[in-house]
């Protein structure tokens, strides 16, 4: 688009100020020093830009507008032959008109408006006889003179175009190879992080469950010996609760930093952490599902499953309630659940602990954001993200 504003604009701006300086009705005088047909050539002109501007303005079109679009174009090219020389068509109807042609019609149109303004030119009085030298020689130089203006000014638009479209389809690909190495980052990452949770998994879990067992089988030997000593048994069974605790807290990190499968749908991945959530979930998909890549998916699935991780910690065994929505340009994830009363005291960070913190972090480095509302019966998370944009 922008070659043809550029040339369709040095086009209308040449023939503007070549009518200052050509009469078409009075040589002996230059309508540059007439005030009046300087307002209306300038008129004119600008009118001629915003047509321009109008006739390769995004969107559909309909048939009138088409209809009007072509008597536009049939006036301006009279205009401009009977003002200044047919050359002056070519330098703008078929630039604008190669916003929709290939470059063939274009080339088509570019011969069928050369013999058209030729001949319309030479109709305009006084009319030509073509019976002395002079007259078939002004006759030849008048197409010499607009092939050759028309025609370079064709030609360098077309270079330019077909330049500006190669540089678009470099910016294009670099915007694909910098998402293609994103992708490769965090693949990566996903695998050093479930490297991560297979040894922790694998190591200390093992050592904590050996740890535990080891604390069983003392305080049963220490019954078997008939010990009576309560501050062992104390001890014993907070090296098996704090030993129990460790496994659960282990488990979660282990269930963190393992990258969850998405590679199939995002709804079915949010719909099984939902149904095998220890606590009642309803979840609720609107619409269907955007095309979205592998970073929105994962920061989608951690964040519902962040939210009910929050819940089930300080509001156990009560009912959540998610939704995922999207519209053409943001998905929103809302995710609220009651206050227990058992925590009825409790309170918030105002932006949420190390869990929320790296969840909005997650989401921001997304261009997302993460908002939390609580009151005395109610907590919510929002999480919203931009639809990505195609390229």
């Amino acid at each position: 688009m922008t070659p043809i504003v550029l040339f369709a604009g040095l086009g209308v701006l040449t023939t503007f100020l070549r009518s200052l300086v050509i009469s078409p009705v009075d040589t002996s005088t230059l309508p540059l020093l007439d005030a009046g047909h300087v307002l209306l050539r300038l008129l004119v002109a600008g009118l001629g830009f915003a047509a321009v501007l109008w006739a390769i303005r995004p969107g559909q079109r309909g048939r009138p507008e088409i209809v009007l679009l072509l008597l536009a174009t049939l006036v301006f090219s009279v205009l401009v032959v009977w003002a200044d020389r047919p050359a002056a068509v070519l330098m703008v109807t078929p630039i604008v008109a190669r916003y929709w042609l290939t470059l063939r019609q274009t080339l088509g149109l570019f011969a069928a408006l050369f013999v058209g303004s030729l001949l319309t030119y030479i109709l305009i009085p006084p009319l030509p006889t073509f019976t002395s030298p002079d007259e078939w020689s002004g006759l030849l130089g008048l197409v010499v003179v607009t092939l050759t203006q028309g025609g370079f000014t064709y030609a360098a638009f077309e270079f330019m175009l077909q330049n500006e479209e190669k540089q678009e389809a470099l910016r294009r690909a670099y915007r694909e190879l910098h998402a293609y190495q994103a992708l490769e980052l965090q693949h990566a990452a996903l695998e050093e992080r479930a490297h991560l949770s297979r040894e922790l998994h694998d190591t200390l879990g093992h050592q904590l469950t050996a740890l535990r067992l080891e604390a069983q089988r003392v305080r049963k030997l220490q019954q078997r010996a008939g010990g009576t000593d309560p501050r062992i048994t104390v001890s014993l069974d907070n090296v098996m609760a704090r030993s129990g605790e460790a496994l659960e807290q282990l488990q979660e990190v282990v269930s963190t930093l393992k990258a969850p499968q998405l590679d199939g749908t995002l709804y079915q991945a949010l719909r099984d952490l939902a149904q095998t959530w220890p606590d009642p979930v309803t979840l609720t998909l609107e619409g269907e599902e955007p095309a979205l890549p592998s970073s929105h998916k994962l920061a989608l699935y951690r964040g519902l499953q962040e939210a009910l991780t929050n819940a089930h910690k300080h509001a156990p065994d009560q009912p959540v309630a998610a939704r995922l929505s999207h519209d053409r340009r943001d998905l929103r994830l809302s995710v609220r659940n009651p206050r227990c009363p058992a925590h009825a005291g409790w309170t918030a960070y105002p932006r949420g602990g190390a869990g929320l913190a790296g969840l909005r972090s997650r989401l921001e480095a997304l261009g997302g954001s993460l908002q939390v509302t609580q009151d005395e019966e109610v907590f919510e998370l929002c999480l919203t993200l931009p639809l990505p944009t195609r390229p």
